[in-house]
């Protein structure tokens, strides 16, 4: 059973808490989406640490880490995760985010291109071609806020009560996913639904500007239509090859409603580029 270690790093004064396991010389950075945490990354994070060095991050104002802070923007988890690596002193390292962690990695892919070797993204908030919004509309800011208001009041329950709510809401996952799911609501910022955590510029913009090896996997009912993976393909520019899966009967949670297609999808990825 993998062995993961914690600790701290500081990134511009950010503390970013994390937990390790390594197992090999590659390394894999795994990024998580809002309100989760680090070990939501559990257990696929534990079966890629029989292979990899596996690094599971908490980003600021999630898990462990610093609270959000009048500085921060969606670009602050870009250029902690950029500094994260350098600091790690990580070489190449593959990075893999869900959902907002998708969008920092996409950033990280286009910032920081000479960081990272491949990139795999679990729907990410990818935006459409419309122009881009630095600000929420007064609707999405009041849909936001009926959300995180939500998730709130579930964060201050007991862990028994927020555990039997995520079971209502998606009986089929695990025990041990949701378990990590409920303890993560008990840890992340409220603050985080009055910021903007993702990038609002379309990604016509800067899938183009991609790089390196993109796995990009989208669910049956998640963000990223089969539409947009399609033209993400007719835009691709890199000489790295760019792969899309679809996921049959999965939600934004793909990994949590299939985990054995995710996993499947994931490590025939990792193989084809090695």
């Amino acid at each position: 059973m993998a062995d993961f270690k914690q600790g701290d790093v500081k990134i511009d004064g950010v503390k970013i808490h994390y937990y390790r396991c390594k197992s090999g010389k590659q390394a894999i950075v795994l990024l998580h989406g809002a309100t989760d945490n680090g070990l939501c990354w559990m257990p696929l994070a534990g079966e890629l640490a029989e292979k990899y060095d596996v690094i599971m991050m908490d980003a600021q104002g999630h898990g462990l880490s610093d609270r959000l802070d009048a500085k921060f923007s969606f670009e602050s988890h870009t250029k902690q995760t950029a500094g994260f690596i350098k600091e790690m002193g990580l070489t190449k390292p593959i990075l893999m985010g869900h959902s907002m962690g998708g969008g920092t990695v996409t950033n990280v892919a286009v910032e920081y291109p000479s960081l990272i070797k491949d990139i795999i993204l679990e729907d990410p908030p990818w935006a459409g071609a419309e122009p881009p919004k630095e600000k929420m509309t007064e609707k999405e800011r009041k849909e936001a806020s009926n959300f995180g208001g939500w998730l709130i009041e579930l964060s201050k329950k007991p862990l028994k009560d927020i555990i039997a709510q995520g079971k209502k809401m998606d009986p089929g996952w695990t025990d041990e996913e949701r378990l990590y799911w409920a303890k993560a609501k008990q840890q992340f910022d409220p603050k985080l639904f009055k910021t903007m955590v993702v990038n609002p510029h379309s990604y016509e913009k800067f899938v183009p500007r991609i790089k390196c090896p993109t796995l990009l996997i989208i669910a049956e009912q998640g963000i990223v239509s089969t539409k947009t993976a399609e033209n993400a393909a007719k835009i691709w520019k890199s000489k790295k090859p760019f792969k899309w899966v679809q996921i049959k009967g999965a939600t934004h949670n793909i990994r949590r409603d299939k985990y054995t297609a995710f996993k499947k999808a994931v490590y025939n990825f990792l193989e084809e580029v090695e």
